[in-house]
């Protein structure tokens, strides 16, 4: 089985983020488990900014696989389609699957294409068990859970499969299965550093809170590994292969607070000299002081607070319900513990006024923020909130080109111009990270976590993205320290569509 993580990502800040599929490692482990040396697998990234169809022919005639497993986020959807008509008409591989979020969240879409044979929706571990054992024994795949298949009556969704609810019963992902120190050398992690060998762990799945921009990938039901079985997984990676730097890609890590405290205990206990990042699983109004003190203990170094909006009325009405001075309070015990702690922050909700946008640039103004992100809204159909966007108007005027990145400008249904809202994303970036309080806060938190050539990077991202110029800075020491940047930033001023 030859499985491809369909990596596409557009922003235009830097290299590609390229991460290693962590949720095909999972496949790979459940199909060892259940098959042995039965089943072999492959698991390739096709970046496509790097890779062609030739070299989908050169992994497909080495490999020559029974089934080829395609994943991809929405974003990718339009090299999915491509590498699956090769795959069936040119390479004649006798099943295409698609999976993964795309396919989680558009079965049909995906299935009105003929080159697929089937799209799993959801959690894939037994699905693809199931899907294998059905084609070893020349079984047809209409009766397996969780599969979108194409029937003599057309294409059907079959019932989900059930949730795992205890996730110790899944194997430790086969983390050999890929290169995962060197696959993301020369690109960029989750946290925004160059070229740093680290592995991803994923120690829980499923979200309860109600957000309406997301998808139900994982399901709504807050499920976990134990702090005994993420120790175990990292206490691996750390003594077989080396790692010291680990990414935390749960949705929301910190629901169980009694968990999270103890795992951390456990990093204490085991005195592994660790970093840990979160770049965007916790919930940040339900952190206090004993969860960020027991966090830098156990080597938090980095925490993303995904705020989106500090309009209340836009809190409610995307049904995030944070509550803004519980999070500012987090943001601001992270910070005064040496912990990088980075915002981010969305406009262009359904009728969003100017005014609440410039709410929620004061609110990245006014905290204790190290750094920060600004993006538009996207509207993906199948949330509530396209559902709730096109009860208000006419969704269908505007270009919602889902392969776009997050952070460019569109247009969308708020309430004021595109023109208005270039310009409140150009005042938050420069508002933000250009005030004496957050150089002051970059320099002096930035190397707890970030290397010297990331914090470079970032900061030449923010200046082109701010269109600064070096008579913009007030403070002579702070312009002193930034010309270089300045002088660096002068060679890219060119290039256009440059935003963070």
């Amino acid at each position: 089985m030859l499985l491809i993580d369909v990596n596409r990502v557009s922003l235009d800040t830097s290299k590609d983020m390229l991460e290693y599929p962590l949720g095909l490692l999972y496949l790979s482990s459940s199909l060892k488990g259940a098959f042995g040396d039965q089943v072999e697998v492959r698991i390739e990234s096709f970046d496509v900014r790097q890779h062609s169809m030739e070299q989908l022919g050169i992994w497909i005639k080495d490999f020559q696989p029974d089934i080829l497993g395609l994943r991809c986020l929405t974003m990718g959807k339009s090299p999915l389609h491509m590498i699956a008509r090769a795959a069936k008409t040119e390479f004649r591989v006798p099943l295409v699957i698609a999976g993964g979020p795309h396919a989680t969240d558009s079965p049909l879409e995906v299935m009105s294409d003929d080159a697929f044979d089937a799209a799993a929706v959801g959690e894939g571990e037994s699905t693809i068990v199931d899907i294998v054992r059905a084609h070893m024994t020349g079984r047809s795949l209409e009766q397996i859970p969780g599969l979108a298949v194409r029937t003599d009556q057309g294409v059907r969704l079959n019932p989900p499969q059930s949730l795992l609810l205890d996730l110790d019963q899944l194997p430790l992902p086969d983390h050999r299965a890929v290169d995962y120190v060197g696959i993301n050398r020369g690109h960029v992690d989750f946290s925004f550093r160059y070229n740093m060998p680290h592995a991803n762990i994923f120690t829980s799945r499923g979200c309860p809170y109600k957000c309406i921009y997301c998808h139900h990938v994982f399901g709504k039901q807050f499920r976990y590994h134990s702090p005994q079985r993420i120790l175990e997984e990292v206490k691996i990676l750390y003594e077989r292969d080396g790692i010291r730097t680990f990414q935390i890609i749960d949705d929301i890590f910190n629901m169980q607070s009694k968990r999270a405290l103890r795992f951390f205990d456990l990093v204490v206990q085991s005195k592994m000299e660790i970093t840990f990042s979160f770049p965007n699983g916790v919930r940040g109004d339900i952190i206090d002081q004993e969860m960020v003190d027991a966090m830098w203990s156990g080597g938090v170094r980095y925490i993303a607070f995904a705020v989106e909006t500090g309009s209340p009325r836009i809190q409610k009405l995307i049904q995030k319900n944070l509550q803004l001075d519980k999070i500012r309070n987090a943001i601001s015990l992270s910070t005064a513990r040496g912990i990088v702690s980075r915002g981010f922050f969305m406009f262009g909700f359904p009728t969003e006024t100017e005014e609440e946008v410039r709410m929620t640039i004061d609110f990245a103004t006014s905290s204790d923020l190290v750094l920060a992100m600004f993006f538009t809204v996207l509207y993906f159909p199948g949330t509530p909130l396209y559902e709730l966007a096109r009860s208000l108007t006419d969704i269908d005027r505007f270009n919602l080109n889902l392969e776009e990145d997050y952070v460019s400008v569109r247009e969308g249904p708020y309430d004021f111009s595109k023109e208005k809202l270039e310009a409140l994303k150009l005042m938050a970036i420069r508002n933000f990270f250009f005030s004496d309080k957050r150089l002051g806060l970059f320099y002096e938190l930035v190397p707890n976590f970030y290397s010297q050539r990331d914090a470079d990077a970032t900061m030449l991202v923010n200046i082109i993205s701010g269109n600064l110029r070096i008579g913009d800075i007030q403070n002579p020491e702070y312009a002193h320290r930034l010309r270089r940047h300045f002088l660096m930033a002068d060679r890219f001023s060119e290039k256009s569509g440059f935003y963070v």
